[in-house]
């Protein structure tokens, strides 16, 4: 499983060392099959993560969310997140717990682009490359 380690405010992310910012590190934790991640980024006017990805076949994604990075919420409860492939709508299995939300999100061959559309995100998530990045946070 790779990792990129997030701070709440100004982000650095990592996928392969710690980085720890006055103690508030949060991390994205995903395994991917038949593929690549390539780079996380935020949309602020849609709250939404996306996931730039090679899939040199059909797999899956799985991503540990913390709620911190992005949620999905309706009058204080769990909401669903609405997600797309490449523009598509799919479907998707998801673990909710406390403070993260893990989606495990099936692709076909030749996907390139997974986006998970929620009610709150980090705010200007931009991969810098492969390894970092930074961002703020936004709730609407």
């Amino acid at each position: 499983m790779k990792t990129f380690i997030i701070p709440l405010m100004v982000l650095i992310v990592s996928s392969t060392g710690e980085v720890n910012i006055e103690n508030q590190n949060m991390k994205i934790e995903y395994d991917i099959t038949s593929g690549s991640v390539n780079s996380f980024t935020s949309d602020t006017n849609t709250t939404s993560l996306i996931i730039n990805i090679t899939a040199t076949e059909g797999g899956s994604l799985k991503a540990i969310l913390p709620r911190k990075i992005i949620d999905s919420k309706h009058e204080e409860q769990d909401d669903i997140f609405y997600l797309l492939i490449d523009g598509e709508e799919c479907k998707f299995t998801e673990t909710i717990e406390d403070n993260q939300r893990t989606l495990t999100i099936p692709y076909a061959k030749e996907s390139r682009q997974i986006e998970i559309i929620g009610t709150e995100t980090i705010n200007k998530l931009v991969t810098i490359d492969e390894d970092l990045a930074l961002g703020t946070m936004l709730r609407i």
